[in-house]
């Protein structure tokens, strides 16, 4: 089992996986900006989990679709969002054997 010194946290990390390689997979909130056809533009708040020993990532998005009766509805629920990035995260952590890269934490 690998050994963990105590680093400081970039900013802006939420939550931080250990993996089985010493890498660590950060949980971080975002904002991303999207193009739509209407010219305005959408603004989509995320949290993201990085792995800093390999290439794997993944944004959840803090937006649901609701069903309705007649309509669906767009709700913002960032627990949810932080809730999968964590599942997503932890399942990571367990399998990948990457080292973090130099000067990595």
């Amino acid at each position: 089992m690998p050994t963990s010194t105590q680093t400081t946290w970039p900013e802006g990390v939420i939550a931080r996986y250990l993996t089985v390689g010493g890498a660590t997979i950060d949980l971080t909130h975002g904002n991303r900006d999207y193009p739509t056809d209407d010219g305005i533009g959408e603004n989509r708040n995320h949290t993201s989990a990085a792995c800093t020993g390999c290439p794997a990532a993944e944004e959840f998005s803090h937006w649901r679709v609701v069903k309705r009766m007649t309509f669906d509805d767009r709700v913002r629920n960032p627990e949810a969002a932080d809730r999968d990035a964590r599942d997503w995260a932890q399942c990571h952590a367990e399998t990948c054997r990457a080292m973090p890269g130099p000067g990595q934490p």
